[in-house]
């Protein structure tokens, strides 16, 4: 598909991407930005797109998976958020104990080998896809998800250890 082609079905697939995402229950805002992205998405794909009937679905589809990246994205944010030890930003000992826990976790996931704290890394801080990791290491994706549980049960027994 031409540039001057891709321009003429824009505002049909913006649309069509707003209504997908309003269908998955965002509100119109967050429709708007989660068709700007598959619309970046589209346009990184104009010259490989053959015809607009696979647009069309191309559209529904890509609007899909954005979509549910941001749902991912989203309760993983709150989860790590519900998930971190509330500190009294009033008690020096709270403060003093989270940043020694917070020291000591930092050495721990440095003393893991070298592949699972890489893989560790991108999926917990990075919020990676497994299928991304294994392309980046160049090692199958069953290969990422044994190291990041072997990673993950490595912390949390030195961790139980610990405590």
């Amino acid at each position: 598909m031409t540039q001057e082609e891709f321009i003429h079905f824009a505002n049909e697939m913006r649309t069509k991407a707003v209504s997908v995402a309003q269908r998955f229950g965002y509100a119109q805002d967050d429709a708007e930005d989660i068709a700007q992205d598959v619309m970046l998405k589209l346009w990184c794909l104009h010259e490989k797109i053959c015809d607009v009937v696979r647009m069309n679905a191309l559209v529904s589809i890509t609007t899909k998976h954005v979509c549910i990246d941001r749902w991912r994205t989203a309760h993983v944010h709150a989860d790590v958020s519900n998930a971190m030890p509330v500190v009294d930003e009033d008690s020096m000992y709270d403060r003093l104990e989270y940043a020694e826990l917070e020291q000591w976790m930092d050495e721990q996931i440095g003393l893991l080998p070298t592949t699972s704290r890489i893989v560790l890394t991108m999926r917990q801080l990075e919020h990676r896809e497994l299928s991304e990791i294994a392309d980046i290491l160049g090692i199958k994706q069953t290969s990422v998800s044994t190291l990041l549980a072997r990673a993950r049960n490595e912390l949390m027994n030195k961790l139980k250890r610990r405590n």
